[in-house]
């Protein structure tokens, strides 16, 4: 007997989702709806974004002229401040009178040097610094004996370690120096009679009141960069932007700042101003907005004569798949009317010539190969005679148990109930329970016939044992399972799993074997017509038949991994 245990045989579904599925199962109506409104957007949106591009690049070239007069206007008024200044040091350099009073020796008449410095240096010096407000510090270092004054005058040797020194001495330029925070000017002194001292004039001015100008320029965000002639950072003002460490690093930055570069005459310096090109385009946003108003307007007069263009556009494919569908539910009597001679119209013509040539054809094919698939069973059952087949099996089990060769009898008993199965009195609709009686009592044949060399499993739900089923189905794929499955497994025990449980409506049938495998080309073949293992063919094109195409058998096969063939068939009582 066979062994039923409760449990429901778990079955893995087919994912047919694929990319690209949800745009190709998109409505024909939607995806020329989404066509046109593409044909439609796409050249605004260009256009507008153009107009913007264009607009914005026509503001940052003004933007840049602008920038580059006031730059230019605060060039000019830095220089003329630096001017100043350097006229300040030819106050000294080139007034004989002060020149003189540094180079003469005054060690024999203290009186005259009081008397010079208080007559023609001291004026000079007030007066430069009541003209030059910017001055903070106006020394004369001199390598001459001359009484020091605080700030004023005293000996050269207290900046003959600075390193600007050397540079200062070798020449009678003007040399702008920063130190720290600092500013200065300082310029040899040569000429005049008398013994030559060295001598140099020092101006300190504050950067604060030199560049006082440079916070105010324009309104918004941006950058001042005032560099030496070495490179090196005199003035920085950024205002929230990032600060460069020299002119070269603003001037990499073109493509996102408004980059104005302007030497100073005078010193020699170099002003770079800059500002962010994103802060030019406040006015262009006004045209974008625009566009964006142009483009919704559009959309808003467009999108409902898209819509009601697509429907009647699809209006008659949708009838006719209408059509369609009324004939795949098994009406083949549908009237179908052609009013067009386009595309459609002759899609719908050649669908009715089509639907007509199935309704001639469809009694005469359909009957055909039910009559067919019966002949063919009967034809296998004729060829045994039932009642001379269980007298001959009935004589040699008892002439079997007459001798005490009861594995002979055994074997004879089987065969005795597999065949009365198998013919069922003529009968194709047997129960499920008896169905796999039959396979049970096959398997147990060729378990004697391979001498027990395969092991066998039965996982069965005891519900589905009520319900019917037509017979000779399980048997082919057993045959099969244990032909090309286990009989040709190399190593290990075979081994035969025979499964029966519901999903939903569906009673579902598995028969697993752990056997070589197949090939997808194999598994391709298997059911057809022209496959070695036509008795799964006959199986499947019976269950079609008889329950409709959703039914039939599946195959799943790995090679190395085995195979398993799931049989699907409605649940029915009768």
């Amino acid at each position: 007997m066979l062994r039923y245990k409760d449990k429901r045989l778990k079955t893995g579904g087919v994912d047919l989702e694929r990319p690209g599925c949800f745009i190709r199962n998109l409505r024909i109506k939607h995806k020329l709806f989404v066509s046109y409104l593409l044909v439609i957007i796409i050249p605004l949106s260009v256009l507008g974004w153009y107009s913007y591009d264009q607009s914005r690049s026509l503001l940052v070239q003004q933007a840049r002229l602008t920038l580059t007069d006031n730059v230019s206007e605060i060039a000019a008024n830095l220089d003329y401040k630096f001017s100043k200044l350097n006229a300040a040091l030819d106050s000294f350099t080139f007034n004989s009178s002060v020149v003189s009073v540094f180079n003469n020796d005054y060690s024999d008449n203290y009186y005259y040097m009081y008397n010079d410095l208080n007559t023609i240096v001291e004026p000079l010096f007030n007066t430069l610094l009541f003209l030059n407000e910017e001055i903070r510090q106006l020394t004369v270092y001199t390598g001459n004996n001359i009484t020091e004054r605080k700030n004023t005058i005293l000996p050269i040797s207290t900046v003959s370690g600075k390193p600007w020194y050397e540079a200062a001495m070798a020449s009678g330029q003007t040399h702008w120096i920063k130190e720290g925070t600092a500013l200065s000017a300082v310029r040899r002194m040569v000429g005049g009679s008398g013994t030559q001292y060295d001598n140099l004039i020092y101006l300190g001015f504050d950067s604060k009141d030199m560049f006082a100008g440079l916070t105010n320029v324009v309104s918004g965000e941006y950058g001042v960069l005032v560099e030496n002639g070495a490179g090196e950072p005199v003035y920085d003002y950024h205002n929230g932007l990032p600060s460069f460490e020299s002119a070269k690093a603003a001037e990499e930055r073109a493509s996102d700042f408004i980059v104005i570069s302007q030497t100073l005459g005078v010193t020699g310096w170099k002003l770079v101003f800059y500002m962010p090109k994103n802060s030019i385009g406040v006015d262009a946003k006004t045209i974008l907005r625009a566009t964006m108003l142009t483009v919704g307007i559009c959309l808003l007069i467009l999108v409902p004569a898209v819509w009601l263009l697509s429907n009647a556009f699809v209006r008659r494919i949708y009838r006719l798949n209408r059509t369609m569908k009324r004939v795949t539910r098994g009406d083949l009597h549908v009237d179908i009317v052609v009013d067009s001679n386009d595309e459609i119209g002759e899609l719908t013509s050649r669908f009715k010539d089509m639907l007509q040539s199935l309704n001639e054809l469809f009694n005469e094919v359909y009957r055909s190969k039910v009559v067919q698939k019966d002949a063919e069973l009967k034809a296998l059952q004729a060829q045994i005679n039932p009642h001379f087949l269980y007298n001959s099996l009935s004589l040699i089990n008892w002439k079997a148990i007459s001798i005490k060769a009861y594995d002979i009898s055994k074997i004879t008993t089987t065969l005795s109930k597999f065949y009365r199965t198998t013919l069922n009195r003529g009968q194709d609709v047997i129960s499920v329970h008896d169905e796999l009686e039959n396979t049970k009592s096959y398997i147990d044949l060729q378990l004697i016939m391979h001498d027990h060399s395969f092991d066998v499993v039965y996982e069965v739900d005891p519900e589905v044992l009520g319900y019917h089923m037509i017979k000779l189905i399980m048997q082919p794929i057993v045959e099969n399972a244990i032909e090309h499955g286990v009989d040709n497994k190399r190593e290990g025990r075979g081994r035969i799993s025979l499964r029966a449980c519901f999903e939903e409506d569906t009673i579902v049938f598995g028969i697993e074997d752990n056997g070589p495998g197949m090939t997808q080309g194999t598994m391709d073949t298997v059911l057809s017509r022209q496959s070695k293992s036509y008795g799964l063919f006959n199986a499947q094109e019976r269950i079609r038949i008889y329950f409709g195409e959703a039914y039939g058998i599946m195959i799943h096969s790995e090679i190395g991994q085995g195979t398993t063939v799931t049989v699907r068939i409605p649940k029915r009582t009768t």
